[in-house]
């Protein structure tokens, strides 16, 4: 799917073939994007090998099992991360990762929603999980949604906290309320952590403004930023 001259090239089953074949740094990250949805090897049905095919009726490729009497196919799709920019009496919470990537740096919670759960509960479960802090998740206001690159979509909400208890979970080193001067910026996990706590320092807490932003990869294998909303 072409987009003015950004191209999303996770969705596109031979994407190298769009990329500019003396630009190496432009196959290695198109290469890392179509690792991440190729597939099992394996049908978990039947354990036959999955091959890759465009099924029939569909527009794209797949990973297939390669025994036509089974037939399953594996489809994947972008994960969704869920987390909150919570705060207490004007301080944030971040917690310091305790595991990769970006072990050492600091973020506010946040992690993959689970079967079974809204958005607003994972990310009180991982506010929870990850800085033994609670919110009630009913009176979340949404803060921003990220798409990035076809891998992974963001829904984050800001929160107040319920106290100011907060103690660092496993997945943690530290856990801790933050003045805004204070938050260590030059140290922070991602840079969709950075737009969610710009955004959320502009807006007040009454604000229904949602940052909304994609992460692509251009032609040249070079990461581009879309605002859009």
């Amino acid at each position: 799917m072409r987009w003015g001259k950004l191209w999303l090239v996770a969705s596109i089953g031979d994407s190298t073939a769009l990329l500019r074949p003396h630009n190496p740094m432009a196959l290695r990250r198109c290469s890392s994007l179509r690792a991440s949805v190729a597939g099992p090897a394996f049908c978990e049905r039947c354990a036959q090998p999955m091959v890759r095919r465009t099924p029939s009726g569909d527009e794209r490729e797949r990973s297939c099992c390669s025994d036509p009497e089974c037939g399953y196919i594996a489809y994947a799709n972008p994960k969704v991360v869920v987390g909150a920019v919570c705060t207490w009496q004007g301080k944030v919470l971040l917690c310091r990762r305790a595991i990769p990537p970006c072990e050492g740096k600091w973020g506010f919670p946040q992690g993959f929603l689970e079967i079974g759960e809204t958005t607003r509960e994972g990310a009180a479960r991982e506010t929870y999980e990850e800085a033994g802090a609670t919110f009630d998740p009913a009176t979340t206001t949404l803060l921003a949604m990220y798409n990035l690159a076809g891998q992974q979509v963001q829904v984050l909400y800001r929160a107040e906290l319920s106290s100011d208890a907060v103690e660092a979970g496993i997945e943690s080193l530290e856990a801790g309320l933050f003045d805004w001067d204070e938050i260590p910026w030059e140290e922070l996990a991602f840079p969709t952590v950075r737009w969610a706590l710009e955004h959320a320092r502009k807006a007040d807490s009454t604000s229904t403004s949602v940052q909304q932003r994609s992460k692509l990869v251009d032609r040249d294998g070079a990461w581009r930023v879309v605002e859009e909303g």
